[in-house]
């Protein structure tokens, strides 16, 4: 085990980066609850794997170097950039042809007792975008009364 959740979040980073999986499962808690998980797929660890999974099959070469950790309390927040190329299935309008990005992400982790309990996460999906020529999603079409 880890010796401070700053440690602990320096090594869920490794495993994702190199798709260590299982690695995860010894640093979250059974009731662990992802708040940016995709909403309509599986709640928790499952779920973040799954939306890795996706997001390897549309980019390849990925990699999230820690920028920056703050630790307060029973919270760590991680300033990352995210690089890599987009030669998987498209994304957002945007095809698959070899683009790189390279983007900011943040990400908060609550710890209990050790393990992460609860995490949120943010990319800068803009950017991303623009970088991989992706569309902006319309809005809906309103209703008129």
């Amino acid at each position: 085990m880890a010796g401070s959740n700053k440690e602990t979040v320096r090594k869920v980073q490794e495993a994702w980066n190199k798709n260590r999986l299982d690695d995860l499962d010894q640093y979250f808690a059974p009731d662990f609850k992802a708040n940016s998980n995709d909403p309509s797929g599986a709640p928790g660890l499952a779920g973040a794997k799954t939306a890795h999974a996706a997001m390897n099959r549309r980019m390849s070469d990925r990699n999230v170097q820690i920028l920056e950790v703050i630790e307060e309390g029973d919270k760590v927040v991680l300033r990352n950039r995210a690089t890599g190329k987009h030669t998987g299935e498209a994304w957002m309008g945007a095809p698959a042809d070899g683009k790189t990005y390279d983007i900011e992400s943040w990400s908060i982790y609550r710890f209990r007792d050790g393990k992460i309990v609860e995490s949120w996460g943010l990319n800068d999906g803009m950017r991303l975008m623009m970088q991989l020529g992706g569309e902006l999603p319309q809005p809906a079409a309103s209703s008129s009364r």
